[in-house]
């Protein structure tokens, strides 16, 4: 089965929601809820004028209706306008959901219903789900990779109309994850903090707006191991001992075993195919601009040594779960750890 694009499924609704063209039924659902939510905030500010709603306009929950309160609000005339429409929030909710299937079989032409799922999907092996696909508008939105975040940041910069510097984007990543949400409300705030007329959003940008340092962060401190700069780790590391609840331990593990997970992929990918390391980054799932990091770690450490800082970074991961690193704080750790990565 081919993936499907998100983001481009997104737009191509987005563009006919806007140009007053609705379908009968809107399933949304997914994993991750920025992109259902915003389809179900458009299809509801677009399908009626703000006058037609009182009349016209339904909101349940799926915890507190019924299928036949839905159906029931479905098969209602429109009061002087041109549709009505039900949304019904949290639908994971639902009870006994398949009855629904009976709407699917008479859908009224005047009707526009969104069952919306907030970071669920609906239950594929359902006979509702399987009727559902062959008449509905189903949109699923699954988690965006962390990897891949820097380049979904680039392209939802292009898409609201500014650009931002791929070293900006990777601290948003950092700062935020894959949580997209986050990203629109930080994205939000540094469109009103910054001039209209500036179209490129800088890290100073990022790091005034934002409150993430650039000098001190775990891309800087994997960067720095991957180019054994010992002076800056050591630094970072000393500055994230400093300040270990806004840098806890277990979040810079799970960056670098990202990060050496990568190298190891990508060294792997290398002796396979017989490729240089940029090619080997790309089919590693590297995007070019965030790739210099990689291939320098890869330059500097061979499959055996990449294996062995994953390994280094799992016992460190257990030495502070399980209280066997004894009186040796989060700093301490980290920093013995970096040192053992230098040491290769």
């Amino acid at each position: 089965m081919a993936k499907i694009d998100t983001a481009a499924q997104y737009e191509t609704l987005r563009k006919e929601i806007e140009a007053g063209e609705f379908q009968p039924v809107y399933i949304l659902m997914g994993e991750e809820p920025f992109y259902p939510e915003r389809l179900c905030a458009l299809i509801t500010d677009r399908a009626l004028q703000p006058h037609e709603r009182d009349f016209n306009q339904t909101v349940l929950y799926g915890a507190d209706t019924s299928v036949d309160e839905i159906i029931s609000n479905c098969e209602r005339y429109p009061m002087m306008s041109e549709r009505v429409l039900v949304v019904v929030r949290e639908a994971q909710a639902l009870k006994k959901p398949e009855g629904l299937g009976i709407y699917l079989d008479h859908i009224s032409p005047s009707t526009v219903l969104v069952l919306l799922f907030s970071g669920k999907n609906m239950d594929k092996r359902t006979s509702f789900y399987k009727k559902a696909s062959k008449s509905c508008v189903i949109f699923e939105s699954a988690k965006i990779r962390e990897e891949a975040m820097p380049r979904w940041i680039e392209s939802y910069f292009h898409s609201i109309g500014r650009a931002i510097e791929p070293q900006g984007a990777v601290l948003l990543a950092e700062y935020a994850g894959n949580d997209l949400r986050k990203i629109s409300v930080e994205a939000d705030k540094l469109l009103k903090a910054i001039p209209e007329q500036q179209k490129t959003i800088t890290v100073d940008d990022i790091e005034q707006n934002v409150g993430i340092s650039r000098e001190f962060n775990t891309s800087e401190l994997t960067s720095a191991l991957a180019s054994r700069n010992a002076d800056k780790a050591f630094r970072i590391a000393y500055f994230f001992g400093e300040s270990p609840r806004q840098y806890p331990l277990q979040m810079t593990l799970g960056f670098l075993f990202f990060f050496f997970s990568k190298v190891e992929m990508i060294h792997a990918v290398m002796q396979r195919d017989r490729i240089s390391i940029q090619d080997a980054a790309s089919k590693a799932g590297i995007y070019y601009s965030y790739a210099r990091p990689y291939t320098a770690a890869v330059a500097n450490y061979n499959l055996r040594k990449t294996m062995k800082i994953i390994s280094w970074i799992k016992d460190c991961d257990l030495r502070s779960k399980s209280g066997s690193g004894g009186t040796a704080t989060e700093g301490d750790l980290l920093t013995e750890l970096i040192g053992k990565i230098l040491s290769l």
